[in-house]
Formats: structure tokens, C-alpha cells, sequence
């Protein structure tokens, strides 16, 4: 089984029975908990499964960056989501889309022990994601490789595979029934005529318009095809203007982190995006810390994005980072009825310069400044023993501000 078999076989797993995907960084387990949660809480379950098709398209592209190999894993799959309320169904989407997930791997780093600086207990490194399995004493660290940072899906036009064998079956099915019926029209309109001429006259007449109505079935289906080109192209006319965030990004933060890596900042992004969106807690998230009122995100069920950002600005005040990024998301909303509806958010995003991203793998004891307790300070802002906040400027990007635009 392939790596991206794996992920989307995992995924339709956890989207049944809430059970994490293995192979996933921990910011995206950590999204599809909390998505998982609105979900619920909203009495909805959501089925999310990629089924493969026939001669589809697969592959990757891996790029090497300071460090990494950065896989962009891709194949033609049939989505299938399915949301049920109460256990009823009330929406069911189902259409060809290529999914694209990015994985990133450092060699060997999967299969190495660590041992644990609290407790002195020894384990492998993919297994310290959620903190000493012993201990529970939790870690800052660089997350554990391979593993998928962050996934979207771009929809077809329609299934490739299949396309030709419909358009032939629609176009015998639509000249037999138009040629039957006109045989059957001019055969009974016709009724002086003899009989040997009458039925060969119906024959050519069932024949002829036969293959006119199967030519005109075909262009209607070619047009109607066209149609959807030009929709799905209209709708990507604003992502178009990323295709140079790479260049511009890796251009600004050669001077202040020579390990910075752009498939792990996008990953992160969307990640942080989805987690504010769909907290209940917002304002206990360390990546999270501005002053706007979010309850315009209460309302989304669910969030996938369409595989672009657009970095709009980047700057450095004062010996802090400041990034403006419009992220471009497809949004699901459940009002009785379900509805999907593309998006974009804008998203200020702010970091010390002198915060390093460190490509190894480092485990270190995270330990609160005033009481010295171990907790989750990626998610959690302030330490519960002793209420001390915890500072994740200082050492990774956080969100200071959110808006729909």
C-alpha cells in the first residue's frame, strides 16, 4: 500500500470512528480532533472517503530543502462525503477530484530511540508525537517523519477513465431511443403506403434520425462539459496569483532562518487556520492571539482548502516577523439544508526573527517558566498548574489577527 493509500484509508477510518491518522503531523490531528468535536456537537456525522477509478492518474514530485524531502503525493479518486444528522443522511457529494497531500520525510528518523529527559525511559521518536508514553511528560519537538503536514483535493470536470465508454453508451441509448421512436412514428403515419415500402421507409427514417439525435446528444454532453471548464477555471482565476509564493517566501526568510521550508510554513498556515476555526476555545490557543471576535466561524462544518495561499506582504519591525496571507478554503455550512461555498481568509500572521526552525529532530522537556509543570504548549497558551502564559512567539509563527474577506 502506498503512502497517500494509507493517509485516505486512514482518513475514511478516523471520519468513522474519530480514531487519528497515524501517518498525519500533529497539527493536522489536532484539527481533525477539533473539527470532530463541532461535529458532534452539532449532531453530524461526516463520512469522507477517496474510492479509486479506472486508468487514474498517480504520482509525486519531491523537492529537497534544507534538509527535508518534500513529497507532493497525488492520484485521480472519486470523493465520496456523506453527512448525516441523527443518523439520517441529508447530503451526499460524490465527484472526481485528484487529491494532492504533502509528506514530509527525513531519513531514518522514524525507526530512532530517544530517550525521555524527565523520566529516563527509552522509545522511538514516532512515538513521543503526544509525549513520553510513560511519563506523559510532553516535549518540544519537530514532528516525527514521515508524515503528512496537509492535504486538499481539486475537483474534475468528470471521471477521465470512463468518459469515453459513457459518452459512446449515452450516444447509443439516445440514437436507439429517438431512432425506435421515429420508426415507430412514420411506420403508423405512413399507413397508405405497401407494407415492404412502408417498413423500409420507417427503417431509414429510425436510422437516419437515430444518428442525428446520438450527434446531437454528443455535442450537448461536449457543451455541457465546456461549461464546467470554464466554471472551475473562473473559479481559479484568484489562485493564480500564488504560484510565486515559494520564490518570495524562501527569497524573505533566507536572512532570518536558513532552515525555513515552505511545504511545512503552508502545512502550518492551513492548520492554524482550521484549529482557531473550528476551537471552542479560542482564546486559550497559543496560536491565536488577537483581540477580533471570531463567532463568524462558529457557523462552518467543515473546511478544505483549494491548495493555495497568497503571502501578500512580508516585513520585519522591530525584530518581529509580519506576514499577511490570504488563504483560499472551500467552506461547508449545515442550516437544514447542506452548502458548499469558496472562501478566502486573511490572516496576519507574526513570529521573532531570531526563532530558528531547527530541520532535526529535537526533544526537550517543556517546562513552564514560573512552576516548572510539563504541559501541551502548542495548543494550550497558559500553563494550568500556575496560569503563567506561555510565549509561542518566541519560538514559532502565531496568528495576531483573522478576517473573512
Amino acid at each position: 500500500m502506498s503512502y497517500l493509500d494509507q493517509f485516505t484509508e486512514e482518513l475514511h477510518n478516523w471520519s468513522l470512528t474519530g480514531k487519528e491518522p497515524s501517518c498525519a503531523a500533529g497539527e493536522l490531528r489536532y484539527y481533525l480532533n477539533c473539527q470532530e468535536k463541532r461535529l458532534k456537537d452539532n449532531e453530524i456525522e461526516r463520512e469522507e472517503d477517496y474510492i479509486h477509478v479506472k486508468d487514474e492518474i498517480h504520482g509525486s514530485v519531491a523537492r529537497n530543502e534544507n534538509g527535508y524531502t518534500a513529497n507532493m503525493l497525488y492520484r485521480e479518486a472519486n470523493q465520496t462525503i456523506i453527512y448525516r444528522k441523527n443518523g439520517k443522511e441529508i447530503k451526499k457529494i460524490s465527484r472526481p477530484v485528484t487529491i494532492y497531500a504533502t509528506m514530509l520525510d527525513k531519513e531514518g528518523y522514524e525507526e530512532r530511540m530517544c530517550t525521555c529527559p524527565n523520566c529516563g525511559h527509552t522509545f522511538l521518536i514516532r512515538e513521543a508525537r503526544d509525549g513520553c508514553p510513560y511519563c506523559g511528560t510532553f516535549f518540544e519537538m519537530d514532528e516525527t517523519y514521515p508524515c503528512f503536514t496537509s492535504y486538499y483535493t481539486v475537483p474534475g470536470i468528470t471521471e477521465r477513465g470512463t468518459l469515453m465508454d459513457r459518452l459512446k453508451k449515452g450516444m447509443i441509448i439516445a440514437g436507439c431511443i429517438s431512432g425506435i421512436l421515429l420508426a415507430g412514428i412514420s411506420f403508423y403515419a405512413w399507413d397508405e403506403m405497401q407494407m415492404i415500402f412502408r417498413i423500409l421507409a420507417s427503417l431509414f427514417m429510425g436510422a437516419f434520425y437515430g444518428l442525428v439525435f446520438a450527434f446531437l446528444w454528443y455535442m450537448g454532453q461536449s457543451m455541457i462539459l465546456l461549461m464546467k471548464v470554464f466554471f472551475e477555471a473562473g473559479r481559479s482565476l484568484p489562485l493564480l496569483k500564488s504560484l510565486k509564493n515559494r520564490k518570495k517566501m524562501n527569497s524573505f526568510m533566507e536572512a532570518y532562518d536558513p532552515g525555513f521550508q515552505y511545504d511545512v510554513f503552508e502545512g502550518k498556515v492551513i492548520s492554524m487556520l482550521q484549529t482557531i476555526t473550528f476551537s471552542d476555545h479560542r482564546e486559550s490557543l497559543s496560536v491565536w492571539n488577537g483581540d477580533r471576535d471570531l463567532h463568524f466561524l462558529d457557523s462552518i462544518s467543515d473546511m478544505q482548502y483549494r491548495g493555495a495561499i497568497y503571502v501578500q506582504k512580508c516585513k520585519e519591525v522591530d525584530g518581529i516577523l509580519h506576514l499577511e496571507v490570504i488563504a483560499y478554503m472551500t467552506d461547508t455550512y449545515i442550516k437544514g439544508s447542506v452548502h458548499e461555498k469558496d472562501e478566502a481568509f486573511k490572516i496576519i500572521l507574526e513570529k521573532e526573527a531570531s526563532a530558528l526552525f531547527d530541520p532535526g529532530f529535537l526533544i526537550q522537556k517543556v517546562s513552564c517558566t514560573g512552576c516548572g509543570g510539563s504541559f501541551d504548549a502548542i495548543h494550550q497558551k497558559t500553563c494550568p498548574y500556575c496560569k503563567k502564559t506561555y510565549d509561542l512567539k518566541k519560538k514559532d509563527w502565531i496568528v495576531k489577527d483573522l478576517e473573512k474577506k
